[in-house]
């Protein structure tokens, strides 16, 4: 298997995580739902956070398509929603979650890392330079 074929792998298996941590968030245990209810608001419980995080998932929509395609555009703005990312979680609340979302977030975060690495540390980066 070629690099380029690992490379595409990873960003459908992020997508994929990504997909399941949205899943499993909405079928939590009612004893963790009554528990994330009684937390105090965050940021994002504003109509700015929520605009931010809407402006974080479209950036993430972009990025994951044009790394796919190896767009030039999707190398730096994976970077950039990787770190807004890392902001909403410094900003946000106190979050209680099941064990299986828990796990899918923790890969979520090693195919990110996966893919910055692939991205920034591997001869894949030069097939963004040419398009």
């Amino acid at each position: 298997m070629n690099l380029e074929n690992i490379f595409r792998n990873l960003v459908l298996a992020n997508i994929g995580i990504f997909v399941l941590i949205i899943m499993s968030s909405y079928s939590q245990n009612s004893l963790i739902l009554e528990y994330s209810q009684n937390l105090e608001p965050g940021f994002f419980d504003t109509q700015l956070g929520l605009v931010l995080v809407l402006l974080i998932l479209l950036m993430y929509l972009i990025a994951i398509y044009c790394l796919y395609n190896f767009k030039p555009l999707g190398k730096s703005l994976f970077l950039y929603t990787i770190i807004s990312y890392i902001f909403c979680l410094y900003f946000g609340k106190i979050q209680v979650i099941g064990q299986i979302t828990y796990i899918l977030q923790y890969l979520g975060t090693l195919t990110d890392g996966a893919i910055l690495t692939l991205l920034y540390f591997s001869p894949i980066k030069l097939k963004f330079n040419k398009n």
